[in-house]
């Protein structure tokens, strides 16, 4: 069974009155899609919204921090070609993984408001049909009338695929510590993805346009518009660290670094892949430099390290919080 990844604070968190404990609550995605999992819960008087959470068809997960003493807490789960049923109690969210207080001046934050569920909860052992709130929609949705949330961003083109077999052409981008994938669905998207079709993977780009749907660390853009920015000192990094590496003191850890996508390896078994950001800072590190943050891209957890050094065929990386100095040596290409 999956958790949340809640802050210490959570974990001590209580109502100020007496209630049943959550330890025998559970969502249960009996549904036959994905879902992504946003929970509201109490703590220290206040509400704290935390998501997005995948929820794979037939997974139960447990919400709440353990020993949470609330009555109730609210939920929301998304999934393409699913409606949710909400019972008109907003909260903030935002694309990609995200811990928010409060439900008050969203847009101020830099959040959207979404409305949620309520669930009270039980002293007994209790499980929560995702389908009681999540259906298939009978229809998609007309993107076109219902427009989406305006995205303006600075990412890393992480590769497009040409039109085929009927389908249209595509792209991906990183950035944000998510992927964003475009369609050219619109013939007035067409000189974008032209010119897109002819860069190289790793471009830094300036893209414009609307999000039409979000879910954990994945979203879909109907873009607008894309135009090559001037690689800064973080592009530079990214780029050096393309290609191949081994851990200098365990040669079963490696790990590829291609546009903003890393993926691990150990001992022969493949990692969630990462989507990657170069930063001048990470997690509160109280100290300046250059920091490397990986976003899982499944569960939306973050690693941050400092990137100590970087040559041609040495990479040192401190993990933080612990300090713990990792050494890779570059592989050769092929």
């Amino acid at each position: 069974m999956a958790f949340f990844l809640w802050l210490p604070a959570l974990l001590l968190a209580a109502l100020s009155e007496p209630a049943a404990a959550s330890a025998g609550t559970s969502i249960c995605n009996d549904t036959g899609a994905l879902h992504q999992l946003a929970v509201t819960a109490r703590t220290d008087g206040s509400w704290i919204t935390q998501g997005w959470q995948a929820l794979a068809p037939g997974d139960c997960i447990n919400p709440l921090p353990e020993g949470y003493q609330g009555r109730f807490f609210y939920f929301r789960a998304e999934s393409p070609g699913y409606q949710f049923r909400d019972d008109s109690i907003r909260f903030c969210t935002k694309a990609g993984p995200f811990r928010a207080g409060g439900s008050g001046e969203c847009a101020a934050r830099g959040y959207r408001e979404q409305a949620f569920a309520r669930a009270r909860i039980s002293p007994d052992s209790q499980k929560i049909p995702l389908s009681s709130r999540s259906q298939a929609a009978a229809a998609a949705p007309d993107t076109d009338e219902a427009g989406g949330t305006p995205y303006a961003a600075e990412v890393v083109l992480q590769g497009c695929s040409p039109e085929q077999d009927g389908a249209p052409a595509a792209c991906r981008f990183v950035g944000g510590g998510m992927e964003i994938r475009a369609t050219a669905g619109k013939p007035t998207a067409v000189p974008a993805f032209a010119f897109l079709m002819t860069l190289q993977q790793g471009a830094p780009l300036a893209v414009e346009g609307e999000l039409i749907s979000s879910f954990g660390s994945h979203g879909d853009l109907d873009l607008h518009s894309a135009a090559l920015r001037q690689p800064n000192r973080h592009d530079r990094l990214l780029r050096q660290m393309q290609g191949r590496w081994v851990s200098a003191a365990d040669p079963g850890d490696s790990f590829t670094l291609s546009g903003a996508v890393r993926q691990v390896s150990y001992r022969g078994s493949a990692m969630p892949p990462e989507f990657v950001s170069v930063l001048d800072t990470c997690h509160g590190a109280g100290t300046a430099g250059d920091f490397l943050l990986a976003r899982d891209s499944e569960r939306g957890t973050g690693l941050c390290y400092r990137i100590q050094s970087l040559s041609s065929d040495e990479l040192t990386l401190i993990y933080l919080p612990r300090g713990t100095r990792l050494v890779y040596r570059r592989l050769p290409e092929g």
